[in-house]
């Protein structure tokens, strides 16, 4: 049985805090670093997650500056808030000349197109800088080098393509270095003799970055992952998912933590596919407390409650506990899918406040009501199958059970990797046709094959849900509700309309100066399409008659003080904010200090959690309304 105190100051120097939303990874991370800082060590706590929660626990009031600063309550702590466009801002002053350099000689672009480029591709790999800054803590060695880092990330689907982060990155350094081979061809070709310039120390230190940083994070010794989880059916299934994708990306994973643990046979039922999953993993628990940890203090105080996870006991029968009820609410109408959906709803939503299981309940709700319906899962760690109790992938599933709902979890890394597959054959095709070409036309091609390396992290995401706007168009669908990834990813993506929609007539701009070489009509036509699904998305989203968010909440300080964020942010993207829904709730919550008011759903607590069709229905059932 692992000993908790003997667990905790054993774990390496870099510990990633990792999990599905809402399982309390920043309660932990705050937590763990102020035991790290209390016991001596130089620590610092960083939030690579774009939500920012960590600054509600550690620095309550006006959020701190995106700067490394000390903790008030810990001498020995630090603080870091990723600000992912400073960094990105403040490694293009250094290195955007050079950049562009490397663009211009190894390509057709004119300068303008170069700079043109650099803009409309960067900026949607904020995290790529991030990720670097990171990882220069993370290998620091020097004397000013923290003896303890913990990261606190974001949920599943945003931290595992974090991590996958520094392999894009040195591809687009790979790329960058080809238009850098063509430039040193051709001047061995005139001078005889090559002489290295500052492009090739940009190339060779970026790769020497990220390769420590690859190196370190899969060192055990050096980094490990902390998985929190909680004792529920769909949290344990997504983070056995986690459990195996940290291991084929080659990140330790050094214990398990189950939070709001109450030792109930239930839960212990719930922990054994996570238990069986890897039981090397050390495992542990945290105790449920009658209120979540606000301060530092509390959170480090739930650290020193961790306790070893007991032999599981042989299951045993219980009966699920009665369910809360409102007492000043009114039932909500029975037509409840279309009352509240739009042909294009978001459920948007904090990570653990329940917005999967709402996006179901409203599908559900909606083809019950008549409309024809798909459901679809954008975010990078679905869980729509384990709410619904049903196989589904990337692909359209008729869900059992209901009538007109269709359910789809995408895969946008496998649908623009087809997107990008398709593209380099139609660049490999035309090459192998072409005759003549001059001396460098070998680089030019393998320039344009990878020329899709310098796409934004993120347009993956943002190609696939082009797509769902088709289905409307096509009227093969009255409703598309979707469930995205949590709110800091959710909006990051929204962000990406309008940067794609630069970086496609970038794109298609470069293509055209190389019609000279080989005609390139197929490769752009696929660009043009992607760009004008895209321009009708946002036309689509901006429209209130047509599109809709409903914001997913608990009524907790953390949470609400995230949701209103949220809301605020969605309209300063002139995204309609349709209404509320209010889950797990036992008495009508305090209105959330939005202006103007939200439209408000109250759904209650429900246990155990609804899975599956019938039990999604009846829990959706019983939504209410407050009454004034």
């Amino acid at each position: 049985m692992t000993d908790p105190g003997s667990f905790v100051d054993g774990l390496p120097r870099t510990t990633l805090i990792v999990g599905k939303g809402g399982v309390g990874k920043t309660t932990c991370a705050a937590g763990l670093a102020a035991h790290h800082a209390e016991s001596g060590a130089r620590t610092l706590v960083v939030s690579t997650d774009p939500a920012q929660t960590l600054a509600d626990l550690i620095a309550p009031g006006p959020r701190p500056a995106p700067t490394i600063q000390p903790v008030a309550v810990g001498p020995r702590l630090d603080a870091w808030l990723l600000d992912t466009a400073g960094l990105r801002n403040r490694f293009l002053d250094e290195w955007r000349e050079t950049i562009g350099t490397i663009i211009d000689r190894g390509t057709y672009l004119d300068r303008d197109d170069v700079d043109g480029l650099i803009e409309a591709a960067l900026p949607g790999a904020d995290e790529i800088f991030a990720v670097l800054a990171l990882g220069d803590a993370i290998t620091d060695q020097g004397a000013s080098a923290y003896e303890r880092i913990v990261i606190d990330t974001a949920p599943t689907g945003h931290t595992l393509r974090l991590l996958d982060l520094p392999s894009t990155f040195r591809a687009i350094v790979a790329l960058l270095d080809t238009m850098q081979d063509k430039h040193r061809f051709m001047v061995r070709a005139l001078t005889h003799r090559y002489r290295r310039d500052r492009g090739d120390e940009f190339i060779d230190r970026m790769l020497r970055r990220v390769g420590d940083l690859i190196a370190a994070l899969a060192d055990s010794s050096r980094a490990a992952a902390l998985l929190v989880s909680r004792p529920e059916p769909v949290v344990i299934a997504e983070s056995v998912r986690y459990l195996a994708a940290l291991r084929n990306a080659g990140i330790a994973v050094g214990g398990i933590v189950v939070n709001v643990w109450t030792d109930q046979a239930a839960e212990r039922r719930a922990i054994l596919p996570l238990q069986n999953a890897d039981p090397t993993v050390p495992l542990l628990t945290l105790p449920r407390l009658s209120a979540p940890p606000t301060t530092l203090a509390s959170a480090q105080a739930l650290v020193g409650r961790l306790a070893a996870v007991a032999k599981p006991a042989r299951a045993v029968r219980t009966r699920p506990r009665s369910r809360a009820r409102t007492t000043t609410a009114t039932p909500v109408d029975r037509e409840l899918g279309s009352a509240l959906t739009l042909p294009l709803t978001i459920v948007a939503g904090k990570g653990g406040v329940g917005k999967t299981t709402v996006a179901c309940a409203l599908g559900i709700a909606s083809a019950d009501a008549g409309e024809r319906v798909l459901l679809v899962s954008t975010d990078p760690a679905p869980s729509i199958a384990d709410a619904l109790d049903q196989a589904i992938g990337d692909e359209d599933h008729a869900v059992d059970g209901v009538r007109g709902l269709t359910a789809r979890q995408m895969d946008a890394a496998a649908a623009f990797g087809r997107f990008r597959d398709e593209y380099q054959t139609r660049i490999d095709a035309l090459f192998d046709g072409l005759v003549g070409g001059g001396l460098d036309a070998s680089y030019d091609r393998a320039v344009l094959r990878d020329l899709l390396m310098l796409s934004p992290p993120g347009i993956d995401e943002l190609y696939a849900i082009s797509v769902l706007g088709e289905a409307l168009d096509a009227s093969t669908f009255t409703r598309v509700i979707v469930d995205p990834a949590p709110t800091g990813h959710l909006l990051r993506l929204l962000d990406m309309l309008p940067i794609a929609l630069e970086w496609s007539h970038r794109l298609m701009r470069l293509l055209l100066k190389y019609q000279d070489l080989v005609h390139l009509d197929d490769a752009g036509a696929a660009l043009l399409a992607f760009a004008r699904r895209t321009r009708r998305l946002g036309a689509r989203l901006h429209d209130p008659a047509a599109c809709g968010a409903i914001a997913v909440l608990l009524d907790e300080s953390v949470v609400r003080a995230e949701t209103t964020r949220l809301v605020g942010e969605l309209r300063a993207r002139e995204i309609p904010v349709r209404s509320l829904i209010w889950n797990r709730i036992a008495e009508r919550p305090a209105a959330l200090p939005v202006d103007p008011a939200i439209h408000q759903v109250l759904a209650e607590a429900a246990d155990p959690p609804p899975i599956g069709v019938s039990a999604l229905r009846r829990w959706s059932a019983g939504w209410t309304q407050p009454v004034p």
